[in-house]
Protein backbone atom coordinates (compact mmCIF):
# COMPACT_ATOMS: atom_id res chain seq x y z
CA UNK A 1 0.00 0.00 0.00
CA UNK A 2 1.17 3.36 -0.97
CA UNK A 3 2.50 5.75 1.71
CA UNK A 4 0.82 8.56 3.18
CA UNK A 5 1.13 12.17 1.80
CA UNK A 6 2.22 14.04 4.31
CA UNK A 7 0.17 16.87 5.70
CA UNK A 8 3.11 19.75 4.83
CA UNK A 9 5.40 19.50 1.12
CA UNK A 10 8.64 20.46 1.81
CA UNK A 11 9.66 22.61 -0.91
CA UNK A 12 12.03 19.87 -2.65
CA UNK A 13 9.03 17.80 -3.10
CA UNK A 14 6.62 20.42 -4.40
CA UNK A 15 9.46 21.15 -6.86
CA UNK A 16 9.43 17.59 -8.15
CA UNK A 17 6.25 17.52 -8.25
CA UNK A 18 4.96 20.34 -9.55
CA UNK A 19 7.74 19.85 -12.44
CA UNK A 20 7.17 16.49 -13.48
CA UNK A 21 3.01 16.73 -13.57
CA UNK A 22 3.04 20.33 -15.39
CA UNK A 23 5.94 18.83 -17.45
CA UNK A 24 3.65 16.28 -18.23
CA UNK A 25 0.70 17.94 -18.90
CA UNK A 26 2.87 20.37 -21.37
CA UNK A 27 3.58 17.46 -23.04
CA UNK A 28 0.09 16.10 -23.25
CA UNK A 29 -0.91 20.16 -24.58
CA UNK A 30 1.53 20.06 -27.24
CA UNK A 31 0.69 16.43 -28.64
CA UNK A 32 -2.91 17.45 -28.33
CA UNK A 33 -1.84 20.93 -30.36
CA UNK A 34 -0.18 18.89 -33.21
CA UNK A 35 -3.48 16.86 -33.70
CA UNK A 36 -5.20 19.90 -34.07
CA UNK A 37 -7.04 19.97 -30.81
CA UNK A 38 -6.37 23.88 -30.06
CA UNK A 39 -8.83 23.97 -27.02
CA UNK A 40 -7.82 20.99 -25.09
CA UNK A 41 -4.13 21.85 -25.89
CA UNK A 42 -4.77 25.43 -24.56
CA UNK A 43 -6.40 24.12 -21.31
CA UNK A 44 -3.64 21.25 -20.66
CA UNK A 45 -0.61 23.65 -21.30
CA UNK A 46 -2.57 26.51 -19.31
CA UNK A 47 -2.69 24.04 -16.26
CA UNK A 48 1.07 22.50 -17.20
CA UNK A 49 1.98 26.08 -17.30
CA UNK A 50 0.31 27.20 -13.67
CA UNK A 51 1.84 23.92 -12.03
CA UNK A 52 5.67 24.65 -13.97
CA UNK A 53 5.37 28.44 -12.12
CA UNK A 54 3.96 27.40 -8.83
CA UNK A 55 7.08 24.89 -8.54
CA UNK A 56 9.63 27.73 -8.91
CA UNK A 57 7.95 30.31 -7.33
CA UNK A 58 6.00 28.96 -4.31
CA UNK A 59 6.61 24.91 -4.45
CA UNK A 60 5.24 24.38 -0.83
CA UNK A 61 1.93 25.53 -1.91
CA UNK A 62 1.30 22.83 -4.37
CA UNK A 63 0.46 20.62 -0.97
CA UNK A 64 -3.17 20.41 -1.44
CA UNK A 65 -2.86 20.14 -4.60
CA UNK A 66 -0.29 17.21 -4.41
CA UNK A 67 -2.68 15.43 -2.04
CA UNK A 68 -6.01 15.38 -4.38
CA UNK A 69 -3.80 14.45 -6.95
CA UNK A 70 -2.48 11.73 -5.07
CA UNK A 71 -5.54 10.97 -3.95
CA UNK A 72 -7.56 10.48 -7.42
CA UNK A 73 -4.14 8.21 -8.48
CA UNK A 74 -5.18 5.80 -5.67
CA UNK A 75 -9.03 5.75 -6.55
CA UNK A 76 -7.88 5.03 -10.10
CA UNK A 77 -5.23 2.34 -9.07
CA UNK A 78 -8.40 0.18 -7.10
CA UNK A 79 -9.89 -0.28 -10.68
CA UNK A 80 -6.55 -0.53 -13.04
CA UNK A 81 -4.70 -3.16 -10.89
CA UNK A 82 -7.18 -5.84 -10.99
CA UNK A 83 -7.67 -5.23 -14.52
CA UNK A 84 -4.18 -5.30 -15.85
CA UNK A 85 -3.51 -8.35 -13.21
CA UNK A 86 -6.63 -9.99 -15.27
CA UNK A 87 -5.04 -9.40 -18.59
CA UNK A 88 -1.79 -10.70 -17.97
CA UNK A 89 -3.19 -13.69 -16.15
CA UNK A 90 -5.25 -14.87 -18.86
CA UNK A 91 -2.95 -13.71 -21.62
CA UNK A 92 0.50 -14.87 -20.03
CA UNK A 93 -0.63 -17.94 -17.08
CA UNK A 94 -3.50 -19.24 -18.97
CA UNK A 95 -1.83 -19.89 -21.99
CA UNK A 96 1.41 -21.32 -21.10
CA UNK A 97 -0.85 -23.77 -18.52
CA UNK A 98 -3.01 -24.86 -21.50
CA UNK A 99 0.20 -25.75 -23.71
CA UNK A 100 1.52 -27.31 -20.65
CA UNK A 101 -1.19 -29.53 -20.29
CA UNK A 102 -1.58 -30.60 -23.67
CA UNK A 103 2.32 -31.26 -23.72
CA UNK A 104 2.08 -33.11 -20.48
CA UNK A 105 5.26 -31.70 -18.94
CA UNK A 106 7.18 -28.56 -17.69
CA UNK A 107 6.99 -26.02 -20.80
CA UNK A 108 10.65 -25.81 -21.83
CA UNK A 109 11.71 -28.96 -19.86
CA UNK A 110 12.66 -32.50 -22.16
CA UNK A 111 10.48 -35.08 -20.30
CA UNK A 112 12.88 -37.96 -18.62
CA UNK A 113 13.31 -41.16 -21.09
CA UNK A 114 13.03 -43.04 -17.59
CA UNK A 115 9.73 -44.16 -15.64
CA UNK A 116 10.37 -42.20 -12.82
CA UNK A 117 12.05 -38.82 -12.31
CA UNK A 118 13.27 -39.16 -9.41
CA UNK A 119 17.50 -38.69 -9.52
CA UNK A 120 18.84 -40.67 -6.35
CA UNK A 121 20.59 -38.93 -3.72
CA UNK A 122 24.29 -39.84 -2.90
CA UNK A 123 24.96 -38.96 0.64
CA UNK A 124 28.29 -37.43 1.42
CA UNK A 125 30.93 -38.83 3.43
CA UNK A 126 30.81 -38.05 7.01
CA UNK A 127 34.09 -36.32 7.78
CA UNK A 128 34.84 -33.64 10.79
CA UNK A 129 34.04 -30.49 8.81
CA UNK A 130 31.13 -31.56 7.96
CA UNK A 131 29.99 -32.63 10.65
CA UNK A 132 30.73 -29.29 12.37
CA UNK A 133 28.95 -27.20 9.42
CA UNK A 134 25.55 -29.62 8.63
CA UNK A 135 23.80 -26.88 6.90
Amino acid sequence: MAARVPARLSAADGRKFGLTVGLAFLALGGIAWWRGRVRTAAVLQGVGGALVVAALVAPTALGPVERAWMGLAHRISKVTTPVFMGVVYFVAITPAGFVRRRTGGPIGGRRARTASRWEPHMPAVPTAERMERQF
